[in-house]
């Protein structure tokens, strides 16, 4: 690897949409090198301690186009993360935004598997207290505040819908709008990554005396035992996707209404098979 150099690239979100799998899909072109730690979180969140000597040695100047994923990013609401969009303009004015999108409803539920997995109780109480399931999903009122530092030309809007039923060509609109070769080989992208809500018990599982004794007693892999099919589908119950009343969907539905039309008249996409 040479010399650092600041990256011309962020998939900025959103969170449980496959910004995994896409930034698996980039860092296997050959003119692009994504960051190998996911989740770098520098312009807001964990990582923005650091120097950005640390954050321009995480990436490779041989390569034209270098990029981190950070769903975080698009998370304007949350206190810890908000921010982000004034300070990657500062520092990387002409960098390409992608930011991958799912129906919103599908998205909301896949978020609350998330938290019941990983999150503990106080945290679980803040997201429902400030509307954070919500609002990680209202996908134009994020993008605004990219927008008031970045022009719509420098951000692209992926649904992963498209990227489900037509990677090869959706991985090249991609690449187009970053200005790199088209990729020919379908086979190349034939496979999806993070794609359990989680592999292992739930955290607040994980904390108990029980687990933790089974762990360092157990003479085989104990995590691996506990989730299995039969645990996570009886004894995890917040690991299943919980069916919504007709009343909560109607709900939700009217709430991203807006925020949706929004989203479909800034990027032109139709977002065909979104529940809203």
């Amino acid at each position: 690897m040479t010399d650092g150099a600041l990256p011309n690239l962020f998939v900025i979100g959103a969170m449980k949409c496959g910004t995994t799998s896409l930034n698996d899909y980039l860092a296997l072109h050959p003119q692009i090198h994504m960051a190998a730690a996911k989740e770098i979180n520098w312009f807001s969140g964990e990582q923005a301690h650091r120097s950005v000597e640390w954050y321009r040695a995480q990436f490779d100047a041989a390569f034209p186009v270098r990029g981190e994923a950070s769903q975080n990013y698009s998370k304007a609401h949350h206190p810890f993360y908000k921010g982000a969009p004034e300070k990657m303009a500062q520092l990387c004015p002409d960098a390409k935004l992608v930011y991958i999108v799912r129906d919103p409803i599908e998205r909301y539920r896949s978020h609350l598997v998330e938290n019941y997995a990983e999150q503990p109780p106080e945290d679980v109480a803040w997201a429902v207290a400030s509307d954070h399931y919500f609002l990680t999903g209202a996908y134009a009122w994020q993008l605004r505040f990219f927008l008031e530092h970045y022009p719509m030309e420098q951000i692209l809007v992926v649904d992963s819908d498209d990227l489900r039923r037509d990677r090869l060509a959706t991985m090249n609109r991609i690449f187009a709008f970053l200005g790199v070769e088209a990729v020919e080989d379908p086979a190349l992208f034939r496979f999806e990554s993070n794609t359990n809500d989680s592999n292992i018990a739930p955290l607040h599982w994980r904390r108990s005396i029980f687990y933790r004794i089974a762990l360092r007693l157990a003479p085989f892999d104990f995590h691996r035992f506990m989730a299995n099919r039969f645990f996570r589908k009886y004894l995890y119950r917040g690991l299943n996707k919980r069916e919504m009343s007709p009343e909560e969907l109607a709900e939700l539905r009217e709430r991203y209404a807006p925020d949706v039309a929004e989203l479909r008249a800034l990027t032109g996409q139709k977002f065909a098979n979104w529940q809203v």
